[in-house]
């Protein structure tokens, strides 16, 4: 059942064992023959729903350093902005449909890919470009069997490559603007002997100093995959993968700074984090804000065909990450908490300026995951398909906001926040310190049942989610355990026809649900300087739900063509944002309650003549808030409003050329304005990009294998734009509530689009 589950990729011309059942594996990749359709930004598909995909061979003309989420920036319907050009910041944003990542589903070789302290991905830390076989975004739902918990507005899929049956490798390095630098480096180990088993292992390094501000990024990324073949059985996979991120942050920007550094064309230094330090002037030293993120990733894929009729499938993961997002403050010595508690300190060997101290406030995180997933495929008749799974997570994290002391230079004792004030019974001055855990038992079922030689095919699902999240609160404070026990039913139905071998039409309804992100629900935060509650933990928060329905037409013959008509209704939805606490920069959420969302989406490839691939797609999104948003006692009137981040037409235009050894691709996006405050009285403007790649494959020469070198041009015509919204405001200008409370104004927070940036890179085999 291709709309209601999940597959194990199968390489590209390995023989299918003789006991492979013979029906539709839902995880499997479909290779397409002959060239790719429009130089790889679109696949043939044939489930159920809107299904957009980038292949590796479209990857591998794009920029080498991109992150997965700039590498799907052309699908329709993808709202993404960042900072960087080449993957190293975390001051990025991606919304499908006016859904934020965060309220989408993100797998990684059948594992679940998600920081789930805030459902965001940061999928730069999952694999190399290199290694990367497959993208794809399904908007709007999430594959029945797969294993996600926040997939209200869709689901992120990437697959690694297999390791090659024989031995060799692959080498590249590339140079850039901005003083870039990236190394790759990977070894094939090919069939060792007659045991089944093959692997490879890579390794990258990446660098960059910031465009604007001071500081240099930087990421050490290592890949590992080993795959037995268990002949007539099946395969099993192990991916390991190894990221350590150092991201020198730049300052998010309001829209008045953004036009007065417009205006004077100064690189945004008046409104960027200082590169020097002053002992009692300097209140955003960069140092302080340095980002840095340690990741490990593993999944164990197996796939065994028990008889010709049943196969089971389960992959046990683990991910693990140690996470600082600091900033900067400065607190009273007479004057510190340990939540609502008073403590003293010790202020010998501390530099103090004017009775203040300046402190790193630290966000420290440490995650663990551990699950596994398994299901049963079963063949009913030669016309009826039975799948049947559970899914198991245990996630635990512990949290610590400390304060790490800044000397006369602006340095701490060690950059990495471990070492914090204390008292002198060694209570941490902390404005948050928790252990929180979740559980996740799901259950989920689906059957397929297709007619009329399979030309028309029905299937309906359900899934049952059984989350369950405690937590205890170290800080001093009334709060001390929290735990919230949530059940979601969701069921899902799909009709595919086949028209005639070019021709599909499909209709489906799909429920997802999300529950309330764990670090801004939950547990209670305190002012270190005051021991006053910023943020009230709060239980029996509603999930968000969504109901969504696609009507859609497919055609694949003299050209390809996909289009998709979708509404959408959502119920406690949660928008994302990011917040200052105690000086630290932290994601959040605010609740805004229901949303409806309609539209639809065009993608279309042109056949490639004379080698050029044309390709174009495009997005018209209406999405309005349903419900008046609270403020204190009062509520502004935001229903029938527009919902922020959610632009009404996008699109994107490119073409592809491949001619002999000669290979260039030309993108272009537009992205129309959108809303950044509830009461639509801000928005950021529309921009246009031009993206630009050429390269040149060699002949192979003595043991290097097909040498290619590309150059790739990213903002081509180094626009000036804003990228992206970072922090949402419910109102920018003052006004009167509907219960006529005078209700203050608040700024909207906004990402800064990267300028022109220039990759070259070499690359060969061996």
């Amino acid at each position: 059942m291709q709309s209601n589950a999940a597959p194990v990729k199968v390489a590209a011309g390995q023989p299918q064992a003789p006991h492979a059942m013979p029906i539709n594996e839902p995880e499997e990749i479909h290779v397409t023959r002959g060239r790719p359709i429009g130089g790889g930004l679109m696949k043939r598909q044939t489930a159920p729903e809107a299904v957009n995909s980038i292949t590796a061979a479209a990857i591998a003309q794009r920029t080498a350093a991109a992150s997965p989420l700039q590498l799907i920036a052309s699908m329709p319907g993808v709202n993404f902005g960042s900072s960087d050009a080449l993957g190293l910041t975390i001051r990025n944003n991606l919304a499908v449909r006016g859904l934020a990542e965060s309220e989408m589903g993100w797998v990684i070789n059948g594992a679940p890919g998600i920081d789930q302290a805030y459902y965001y991905p940061y999928t730069e830390s999952w694999a190399d470009n290199e290694n990367i076989a497959d993208v794809t975004l399904i908007p709007g739902t999430s594959r029945i069997n797969d294993p996600v918990q926040s997939a209200t507005g869709g689901e992120f899929i990437e697959t690694t490559r297999d390791p090659s049956d024989k031995y060799g490798g692959l080498l590249s390095y590339s140079a850039g603007s901005y003083q870039a630098q990236r190394v790759f480096a990977r070894a094939d180990s090919g069939y060792i002997g007659h045991s089944g088993i093959k692997m490879y292992a890579s390794y990258s390094y990446t660098a960059e100093n910031n465009f604007y501000g001071p500081g240099r990024s930087h990421r050490t990324h290592v890949d590992f995959d080993v795959q037995k073949d268990w002949g007539d059985i099946g395969t099993s996979k192990l991916f390991i993968s190894y990221n350590d991120l150092v991201n020198a942050r730049q300052n998010f920007m309001t829209l008045s700074q953004w036009e007065k550094n417009n205006a004077v064309d100064n690189n945004f230094s008046e409104s960027d984090y200082a590169g020097t330090y002053i002992p009692g002037k300097t209140t955003n030293y960069w140092k302080s804000y340095i980002y840095k993120r340690t990741n490990v990733l593993l999944s164990l894929q197996n796939e065994f065909h028990l008889t010709d009729r049943l196969a089971l499938h389960f992959t046990p993961y683990f991910h693990y990450a140690d996470v600082n997002s600091p900033g900067q403050t400065s607190i009273n010595p007479a004057s510190v908490y340990n939540g609502d508690q008073k403590i003293a300190i010790d202020t010998n060997g501390l530099d103090l300026v004017n009775g203040q101290l300046n402190v790193m406030s630290n966000s420290n995180q440490l995650m663990y995951s551990t699950g596994v997933n398994t299901y049963l495929q079963y063949r009913v008749s030669k016309t009826n398909h039975l799948l049947f799974g559970y899914w198991y997570d245990n996630w635990t994290m512990t949290q610590l906001n400390g304060l790490s002391p800044m000397d006369y230079q602006g340095n701490t004792a060690n950059d990495d926040g471990k070492y914090i004030l204390r008292s002198a019974s060694g209570v941490p001055v902390a404005g948050t310190h928790f252990q929180e855990s979740s559980q996740i038992n799901e259950f989920y079922l689906s059957d397929t049942q297709s007619f009329l030689n399979d030309r028309l095919e029905l299937s309906a699902g359900i899934k049952l989610m059984m989350d369950y999240v405690s937590g205890t609160n170290m800080v001093s404070g009334p709060q001390y355990h929290y735990s919230q026990a949530m059940f979601q039913p969701m069921p899902r139905v799909t009709v595919s026809y086949k028209i005639n071998k070019d021709m599909q039409i499909y209709a489906n309804g799909m429920t997802n649900m999300r529950p309330p992100v764990p670090l801004s629900t939950y547990p209670t935060s305190y002012g270190v300087g005051t021991g006053k509650v910023v943020q009230q933990g709060a239980t029996g928060v509603q999930p968000e739900y969504s109901i969504g329905e696609e009507l859609g037409f497919r055609y694949h013959g003299l050209f390809t063509f996909d289009l998709a008509l979708f509404n959408m209704n959502m119920t406690n939805h949660q928008v994302a944002t990011t917040q200052i606490l105690n000086g630290a920069n932290v994601q959040s959420a605010i609740s805004v309650g229901g949303e409806t969302m309609r539209g639809v989406t065009v993608e279309l490839a042109a056949p490639t003549f004379h080698g050029l691939s044309p390709y174009v797609n495009g997005q018209y999104l209406h999405a309005t808030t349903d419900n008046n948003f609270r403020v204190g006692n009062d509520s502004l009137p935001t229903a029938g409003k527009i919902a922020v981040m959610s632009p009404k037409f996008m699109a994107t235009v490119g073409i592809n050329y491949t001619k002999g050894p000669f290979f260039a691709n030309l993108g272009f996006k537009w992205v129309d304005s959108q809303y950044s405050t509830f009461m639509n009285d801000q928005s950021m403007p529309a921009y246009k990009t031009v993206d630009l790649g050429f390269g040149y494959h060699f002949p192979s020469f003595h043991m290097l294998s097909g040498p290619t070198l590309r150059l790739n041009f990213t903002n081509l015509t180094n626009v000036k734009y804003i990228s992206s919204v970072a922090g949402v405001a419910a109102n920018a200008q003052t006004m009167r509530g509907l219960g006529g409370t005078l209700i203050s104004g608040s700024t909207p927070s906004y990402y800064i689009g990267a300028p022109m940036t220039v990759m070259m890179t070499a690359t060969a085999g061996f």
